[in-house]
């Protein structure tokens, strides 16, 4: 049985024909080294001897997307036809599995690929549209909510598929009333100071917990099957966050009153309609969180990507459904007040991402602040290699020779700040 995606080991299964190798080689290194991804490449991963069939429906059971490099021989080719309806299943069996082709020179995917759109790579080159185009295909933004405007609610619940059909239920009838619904990410960095979940709950308007029913009818602080659900209900009454507790009724607090908890079968694949009221109430009930998360993006205010519909800029907001911002965005009403604007706008940012190319004087500064207040930061500048100025010589400084390594880096810096966004998996 396939892993469901969260413990797979690989991001990307590259199926392709051995014609189109130059370009797969390129695109593989790009992935890679640039945008760290873990692709899944038959010429480094594939055993000599192998049973093709069988060892590459293992292999793309053992990843989170198949990019498919469609010319005319790999579409004549049966082994790719075969990757790319195991593609399929995966797609129809797992939601969040993504399906990425990529159309090379004038390729006939027409009749293959219905209901699936694709990329164009019309002169068989990777270019920087076309890197961008790949990395936003990876992370859809179909039904996400603006996080610059959404009201995100922390949601904690099962995602096994043998207990979560009453999470679901209700993370739809959230969904419906406008609300964002926000979850951890299994391989996010640290947020800092307290865990990485702590750090997401404090930046939401509201909280909701499904408790489903695990074989064990206590829940005690501390202990399996419920421990998880019971930490983050206290750090959540700890913010004073709006809170919805729901529970199997057969799932009873051990050492607590349980009595504000509402009751909802964990099979129940509709919200009962005594629950209704209280989930419809969280919309007016939902309060502005005192943090809200975004990232602060230091980069030279001349600069194309700075703009809020800059590639960079959306790139960033895409990849880890946070809103961006800029130094020249900052204002607190008064000009003069603009400076202790932007400081406070950078020191409680949750990331800034710093380009010190050219080693801009404001950029460096910037940076400096995010380093001395404790922020994530992360660098990375255009050129040869080299070291940050002196007092950011304590981070490690990735630097890009072009436009498409710049968009993979980019990518790699912001990947592990992502939070969950449920809306896009329902």
């Amino acid at each position: 049985m396939a892993l469901p995606l969260n413990k797979r080991d690989h991001d990307i299964f590259l199926s392709y024909a051995h014609s189109d190798r130059p370009f797969v080689e390129k695109l593989y290194r790009w992935l890679q080294e640039s945008a760290g991804l873990q692709a899944w490449w038959d010429d480094r991963d594939l055993a000599a001897g192998a049973m093709l069939a069988t060892d590459l429906q293992r292999a793309i059971e053992r990843c989170r997307a198949v990019l498919l490099v469609a010319s005319d021989e790999s579409l004549a080719r049966g082994w790719v036809l075969n990757e790319y309806n195991a593609a399929m299943d995966q797609r129809a069996n797992f939601r969040g599995f993504r399906m990425v082709a990529l159309r090379m020179g004038g390729a006939r995917v027409d009749e293959l690929m219905k209901g699936i759109s694709w990329i164009d790579v019309p002169d068989g080159e990777l270019s920087a549209d076309i890197a961008l185009a790949i990395l936003r295909a990876l992370h859809p933004s179909e039904n996400q909510p603006n996080p610059a405007t959404s009201r995100d609610v922390y949601v904690s619940a099962s995602w096994q598929a043998q207990d979560n059909a009453s999470a679901t239920a209700v993370c739809r009838h959230l969904v419906r009333q406008g609300l964002r619904l926000v979850g951890d990410a299994p391989d996010q960095k640290g947020f800092g100071a307290g865990s990485r979940v702590e750090r997401i709950m404090s930046s939401c308007g509201a909280f909701v917990a499904i408790i489903p029913f695990r074989g064990e009818p206590l829940a005690t602080p501390g202990q399996a099957p419920y421990k998880y659900f019971l930490q983050e209900i206290a750090f959540a009454a700890s913010l004073g966050l709006p809170s919805v507790v729901i529970a199997d009724p057969r799932v009873g607090l051990a050492d607590g009153d349980d009595r504000q908890w509402l009751r909802m079968e964990t099979a129940a694949e509709l919200v009962p309609a005594a629950l209704q009221p209280a989930l419809n109430d969280l919309w007016d009930v939902w309060q502005k969180p005192s943090r809200p998360h975004y990232v602060f993006c230091a980069m030279d205010l001349a600069s194309e990507d700075t703009r809020l519909t800059g590639p960079v800029r959306q790139l960033i907001q895409l990849i880890t459904s946070m809103p961006t911002v800029v130094g020249d965005e900052v204002h607190e009403g008064n000009p003069e007040n603009v400076n202790a604007a932007v400081r406070h706008a950078v020191c409680d940012a949750l990331l800034v991402i710093a380009d010190l190319t050219d080693d801009n004087l404001n950029t460096c500064i910037e940076a400096g602040m995010a380093l001395a207040t404790g922020a994530n930061l992360e660098l990375l500048a255009a050129g040869a290699p080299r070291r940050p100025p002196f007092m950011l010589r304590e981070r490690n400084m990735p630097t890009y020779a072009n436009r498409i390594e710049q968009i993979g880096l980019i990518h790699k810096l912001s990947r592990p700040y992502r939070r969950r966004v449920i809306n896009a998996e329902l």
